[in-house]
């Protein structure tokens, strides 16, 4: 064979190697997706004291595994304590006061009780002395006195009214203020619980930068809590996704972990990217302008969780995940050979 026939036969097979590779990958691109553009991801869960104070006391230390209602740190609850005695003292108050003003009102009530039996009893009398008047056995005088009489009686039944509305007006405030030192009471009980600060979930503590003696203000984190409950992002191209859907099943590998494969499945995939969104500014929308033949596809967040237990891995570890979109034997064993032969490329980078 000459070297020019040796020539072109290299060149046949280069080029029938390419357009099998290139037939290949848009076959497995559509019918067999794999990226590497996957990580897993965690809530990581700022954790801040809800009341201020200096820091009493450290009780986790950097990547320690918690539980939940375990405490992580602890605040001087001196100033707290006090506030709570406060409390009570001034629900002791309202409450006293409360009482004087229920004795005052059964006084008043008793009051308007007498004043409206003798206004009673001042009425029948003048209707005695009216009826003997008319006989000719009683005065003018006198029945104009028992008349009279009668509108004082009347006049005092309706001052004792007057003064009952009025305490039973200052019964209700009592009232009121013995509720709102109860707020006040259980909100400085409140306050005093959150001197302890506690863990909301089960995770590991992270980027811890809280020492003894710190000042704590309420609200501003302290350190993180990242949870256990895990799941893998992958970012594949639109057109890979058009056979995915929810519960389509996945291999996973770490690359943390060559050599290990791990089942799992699509849980969503992202109905959006940022550069989708559109500030409603009140301005005009701006085109983006590119003179390049070909662009860059876009990509897609898809949420996959795993089938088995979670490895022990840092949130943010990078993965391949290999998709099984279509129920075909032939694609589904050369999705199980790319899967494992990414597994064993793990060793080497």
């Amino acid at each position: 064979m000459t070297p020019e026939q040796s020539f072109n036969r290299w060149v046949k097979i280069a080029l029938s190697a390419f357009f099998l590779l290139f037939t290949y990958f848009v076959i497995a691109d559509n019918y067999m997706p794999m990226t590497t553009e996957a990580r897993i991801q965690r809530y990581v869960v700022p954790v801040s004291a809800r009341v201020s104070g200096q820091v009493s006391k450290v009780f986790v230390v950097n990547n320690q595994a918690v539980e939940p209602n375990q405490v992580l740190f602890a605040l001087d609850d001196s100033d707290y304590v006090l506030a709570v005695t406060r409390s009570e003292l001034a629900q002791g108050q309202a409450r006293t006061e409360e009482k004087k003003a229920n004795s005052v009102l059964v006084e008043v009530k008793a009051e308007l009780h007498k004043s409206e039996l003798q206004a009673k009893e001042q009425e029948r009398e003048a209707a005695r002395i009216a009826r003997l008047h008319r006989q000719g056995h009683m005065s003018l005088q006198q029945l104009e006195q028992a008349n009279t009489q009668v509108s004082l009686a009347r006049e005092a039944s309706a001052v004792a009214r007057a003064r009952r509305q009025e305490v039973e007006q200052g019964v209700a405030v009592a009232g009121i203020m013995v509720q709102q030192a109860e707020v006040a009471l259980r909100q400085a009980r409140i306050d005093l619980e959150r001197t302890q600060v506690r863990a909301e979930s089960a995770g590991r503590i992270g980027n811890l930068q809280l020492r003894q003696g710190q000042h704590a203000t309420a609200g501003q984190p302290l350190l993180a809590l990242i949870s256990n409950q895990g799941w893998v992002s992958a970012d594949l191209r639109e057109k890979s996704l058009r056979h995915v859907t929810a519960g389509t099943p996945v291999d996973i590998v770490f690359d943390a972990l060559p050599g290990q494969v791990f089942e799992g499945h699509v849980t969503s995939i992202d109905s959006g990217v940022r550069e989708g969104q559109q500030a409603a500014d009140g301005l005009l929308a701006q085109p983006v302008n590119s003179d390049r033949w070909v662009r860059d596809a876009q990509r897609l967040r898809t949420h996959i969780a795993l089938d088995e237990e979670w490895p022990l891995l840092a949130t943010g570890a990078k993965a391949t995940v290999q998709l099984y979109p279509i129920d075909n034997p032939i694609f589904y064993g050369l999705a199980v050979m790319q899967a494992r032969v990414v597994s064993l490329l793990r060793y080497l980078y």
